[in-house]
């Protein structure tokens, strides 16, 4: 193989990263060295730049891999394809409120394989996107898990409790879920230390790593019955039967989607609709209640019907009291 002058480390280190991508099962650092034609010492520092880039490399029986779980295949698409995954871009445009250079990259290869048309958009939308404040610890904490969860290694995380105090936990990640609400981002795992499911928010976690334990995921596990009775991302607590009746004015807008996979929906005489949903628990469905404002009416529970006026009451006590005191 030919080798590289001092000034073309950036080509190099590409060609170091190809080759362990073309190997699998890794490469000796003497081998990589040979190959590049440099020194082992040279190689151990360009290995050490791949690692600032990200790209996940860890040494194996003492071989250096690159995680298999890094790279896709390209693919290509019709025009309607590259519509339906304009949208779900133009969803992570507003679900991502940071920027992020694994998105960026992600959806700037995603463009040069869609036709140009749609393409365009893509690349305006990750323009607009990187305009946005980065997270750096969000983004090396969303990698680790999603690298994680690939490979099935367990995963050490440092996750606040509800006091707020830090602690570390050995997850097993099952599953990773978006969640328009409030722009965040979870992971369905196994709390290695209570032995149970548990949800986590990936913005709240301070730091991931990824550990050389290997674990599997039941093959009776399947994400959407895990969730069919959240209304948002948590499943845990009693199911409980939610009925509200829509006023006409809303009915319409009720009947144009589905909110929940127990849903049923019963037209009124008025021209209103009534809904029925069972879910785990009532805290994440009551902000989504409240957001209807004076259209909704919560006819069950009496709990939950109790809470919303609650609120309402506050809301408007506190408003009123801002107008009277300008």
């Amino acid at each position: 193989m030919g080798s590289f002058e001092k000034g073309d480390r950036g080509a190099r280190i590409l060609k170091v990263q190809a080759l362990l991508q073309g190997n699998p099962h890794g490469l000796k650092t003497e081998e990589i060295a040979r190959r590049t034609g440099v020194t082992p010492r040279t190689t151990y520092r360009d290995l050490r730049a791949l690692e600032a880039m990200n790209v996940p490399i860890y040494e194996d029986g003492g071989r250096v891999v690159i995680d298999p779980n890094y790279f896709v295949a390209p693919v290509k698409f019709t025009l309607r394809e590259a519509m339906s995954l304009l949208m779900g871009v133009r969803l992570m445009s507003r679900h991502a409120d940071e920027a992020d250079p694994d998105v960026a990259d992600a959806l700037t290869k995603l463009a040069n394989v869609l036709p140009a048309p749609v393409a365009e958009f893509v690349h305006a939308t990750v323009r607009q996107m990187q305009e946005r404040p980065p997270n750096p610890v969000y983004s090396r904490v969303f990698q680790t898990i999603a690298l994680g969860w690939a490979g099935r290694k367990v995963v050490r995380i440092w996750y606040p409790r509800p006091d707020g105090e830090v602690h570390p936990r050995s997850i097993e990640p099952y599953f990773l879920e978006p969640l328009l609400i409030g722009h965040g981002a979870y992971v369905v795992a196994k709390d290695r230390g209570l032995g149970q499911m548990r949800t986590f928010k990936l913005e709240r976690i301070a730091r991931a790593d990824l550990t050389g334990e290997a674990y599997a995921i039941p093959a009776e596990f399947d994400i959407g019955s895990y969730l069919a009775k959240a209304w948002g991302i948590f499943h845990s607590g009693e199911p409980v039967e939610v009925h509200l009746r829509f006023l006409p004015g809303a009915a319409s807008r009720v009947r144009e989607s589905i909110w929940h996979p127990s849903q049923r929906l019963d037209d009124l005489p008025d021209g209103g609709v009534e809904m029925s949903v069972t879910v785990a628990g009532t805290v994440e469905i009551t902000p989504w209640i409240l957001g209807w404002g004076d259209a909704v009416e919560v006819l069950s529970p009496v709990e939950l019907r109790r809470r919303v006026a609650q609120i309402g009451q506050t809301m408007a006590e506190r408003n009123t009291a801002a107008l009277v005191n300008r």
